[in-house]
């Protein structure tokens, strides 16, 4: 798949039963560009992804992501589907892909700015109860990264972009891993080679082709890093939050993402903790480390975090009513 210009997209456009106005070309990657649209009955404003299949497997394709997000958008913490669509342009079919538009932005762009303790821990547990969602209905995102997660305007948490998005199957087999070399090949090619992309947030066994609902689970855990620690690396003027280490013996090296310094080390010498600076609780960093296990076997699932969460946010209640006298409700 490939992207076209702004000049190539229509003006207006019909995506299911609705008609929308292009107003502004939001961003690009290797799976479609994104555009902010209006519905010209409503006013009401939408994010319009528009991809380019050049066959008909990449065709296929995108009618999966249609699939799955139309499967899972009903939770409160996942982005959710309002149309699909198609049109040709210059010779190639175009699907288009109707969302919610969220005026908060991506977690990326946010956490150049501070945020609270309480506003990190809602972070930290919508994004679990989203995660925990996906795995409960057999899907694993694959893309779990700051600029993924985006916000409302009272900044709760959805995840989006589900392009690299797939079904496993749940095993009972402890030996048995999905394997797909194919999207791996396709994604590394295009990643690999960027100066900063996806490869940052890869869990380790990823680059052995090797990819589970842990993999996710690490990919949460260095979100998670990246909102209490704010460790960035920058790329032409741009920051990109996450977690970063250099492989062990290249103490000049530049920082990588810590998944794949630890695959290229195979986890020897890799220290990960956090630094005085860091924000949030002992609790609150453990979950962070504990997910971000080198061996998959060792971290805990997704429903295992949240249900920390649930329990940490009901503790946290307690004690906010025994201080104010008054019940608080913790987003």
């Amino acid at each position: 798949m490939y992207t076209l210009s702004s000049a190539t997209m229509p003006k207006t456009l019909q995506v299911g039963e609705k008609l929308v106005t292009v107003q502004q070309r939001l961003g690009a990657g290797a799976f479609g560009v994104v555009y902010k649209v209006k519905e010209e009955a409503t006013v009401n404003e939408y994010a319009l992804k528009d991809v380019v299949c050049e066959d008909q497997s990449e065709l296929i394709a995108v009618m999966k992501e249609i699939q799955t997000l139309c499967k899972i958008s009903t939770h409160e913490n996942v982005i959710s589907i309002t149309a699909a669509g198609g049109y040709k342009a210059q010779g190639l079919q175009h699907m288009t892909i109707l969302t919610e538009f969220y005026v908060g932005g991506n977690l990326n762009e946010r956490l150049h700015r501070p945020s609270s303790d309480l506003m990190n821990f809602k972070w930290m547990r919508q994004m679990t109860a989203g995660l925990a969602f996906l795995h409960s209905k057999n899907v694993v995102h694959r893309d779990l990264k700051p600029e993924n997660v985006l916000l409302t305007a009272t900044e709760d948490v959805k995840l989006a972009d589900f392009g690299l998005a797939k079904e496993f199957v749940v095993v009972l087999n402890a030996e048995a891993r999905l394997t797909d070399d194919s999207w791996i090949g396709e994604y590394a090619k295009h990643y690999m080679s960027s100066e900063a992309g996806t490869v940052s947030w890869m869990a380790p066994e990823v680059f052995k082709h090797r990819y589970t609902e842990k993999a996710d689970v690490f990919s949460l855990g260095a979100l998670f890093f990246s909102i209490l620690e704010r460790d960035f690396v920058t790329v032409n003027g741009k920051r990109f939050y996450g977690a970063f280490g250099r492989p062990y013996g290249q103490l000049f090296a530049k920082k990588v993402g810590l998944g794949y310094a630890m695959f290229q080390s195979n986890n020897q010498g890799i220290n990960v903790a956090f630094s005085e600076h860091a924000q949030g609780s002992i609790i609150m960093q453990n979950i962070t480390l504990n997910a971000l296990q080198y061996d998959e076997d060792e971290r805990p699932t997704a429903a295992e975090i949240h249900q920390q969460f649930e329990e940490l946010r009901k503790e946290m209640q307690f004690w906010m009513k025994e201080v104010s006298g008054n019940y608080c409700t913790i987003s």
